[in-house]
């Protein structure tokens, strides 16, 4: 009986001082992909990008942090009493940890951004899995045979409740991936992300894809949600196939259409540059056709800006959610020739790194996201 008091007694109390570093013991491959991943890198000291927009952001000379709310929303000491980040456990380790998602209860919509409600109760996590929906599962130890038996049923560490409907259709996500307005009332971030319960693809079933290896180590499992999704160094395997291409023939040339799956505008970031690159291989030779670039960009009087400073859209050339783009080249094709088609992106507008001060390789490179070759 005194094992057992002490056991949920360190169970309530590794959870009130959890960190990712707990969560290791019975989900390792989880923890290791949660290492690479986006979430992982969100705070000012993993992410050069967002460190570079926040040192020229006129809110860091006042000592107000206003990004906490989603980039580090595990540091709530931080979110509680404002200031500036420190480089602390929450900031450096875990900014959006294992326990910030898990624990999303609802999500309140408004106008200048949206927010995550968490459930209060202390050792409850949310998770998804048809087959238990609507249930919930508390730890407990069931014995068989007269006591000889024992089974565990649950995590010892926390309670898990299957029935969120917000983790099966994919809006959780929305309380931090869904839009930002500035101090002057304008969306600097809108994913335009239409999603609902008659689409066939959400946040969840794209980017976090079923991959083989068990979630957990207290029972084998063939596969798990992927919590790695990263866009400055994941392959863009798990994506691509949500983008579709095809050629179209013409008297003058040919034409390449982009049919574009996704439930939001591809690149949609204003940070983001999209490439089409388009070339044509004939009697051996390659030949280069004039690239297309996919950026929304925002600015104030007619003028690219900062964030905080822009009121409106100067130009938004992005493929939109369920769009089918078609793009014309003035190249007449011969029998024989080979169409090679890349869609990829840089993860900055080089133009925009160059303002920023962003000199790493992988922010500012091409990042290839779709190649097709198409034969006549």
């Amino acid at each position: 009986m005194k094992y057992y008091l002490i056991l949920a007694f360190l169970a309530v109390y590794i959870h009130a001082a959890t960190d990712n570093t707990t969560c290791k013991r019975c989900h390792p491959k989880i923890f290791n992909e949660y290492q690479n991943s986006m979430h992982k890198k969100a705070s000012i000291y993993n992410d050069p990008v967002h460190k570079a927009v926040w040192d020229k952001h006129p809110a860091k000379a006042k000592g107000n942090y206003q990004c906490a709310k989603c980039h580090t929303p595990s540091d709530e000491a931080l979110i509680k009493n404002g200031g500036l980040p420190t480089p602390n456990p929450q900031q450096l380790k875990h900014p959006v940890a294992c326990q910030t998602c898990h624990r999303i209860e609802k999500i309140e919509e408004h106008a200048k951004s949206n927010s995550n409600l968490y459930t209060a109760k202390p050792k409850m996590f949310f998770s998804a899995d048809p087959a238990r929906k609507g249930q919930k599962v508390l730890f407990h130890e069931s014995k068989s045979f007269f006591g000889l038996f024992r089974k565990t049923v649950g995590s010892p560490y926390h309670d898990i409740d299957y029935g969120n409907e917000l983790f099966y259709n994919g809006n959780v996500c929305m309380g931090c991936h869904a839009h930002k307005e500035n101090g002057k009332g304008f969306a600097v971030c809108d994913f335009k992300v239409k999603q609902d319960d008659k689409s066939k693809h959400n946040c969840i079933s794209c980017h976090m894809q079923k991959v083989k290896g068990s979630y957990v180590t207290l029972k084998e499992s063939k596969t798990h949600a992927y919590h790695g999704s990263n866009i400055v160094t994941a392959s863009p395997a798990m994506l691509e196939k949500y983008v579709k291409f095809s050629i179209q023939k013409e008297k003058e040339g040919f034409s390449v259409r982009i049919e574009n799956e996704a439930n939001h505008p591809l690149f949609p970031h204003p940070l983001r540059l999209g490439v089409l690159k388009v070339s044509v291989q004939h009697d051996g030779k390659t030949i280069p056709l004039k690239e297309r670039y996919f950026a929304r960009i925002i600015g104030k009087d007619g003028k690219p800006s900062s964030p905080w400073l822009a009121d409106s859209v100067i130009k938004d050339t992005t493929i939109q959610a369920h769009e089918k783009r078609t793009v014309s080249y003035q190249h007449p094709l011969q029998k024989g020739d080979h169409v090679i088609v890349t869609l990829g992106y840089h993860i900055v507008n080089p133009k925009m790194a160059k303002k920023l001060g962003i000199t790493e390789e992988h922010y500012i490179r091409f990042i290839p996201f779709k190649k097709e070759r198409f034969a006549f």
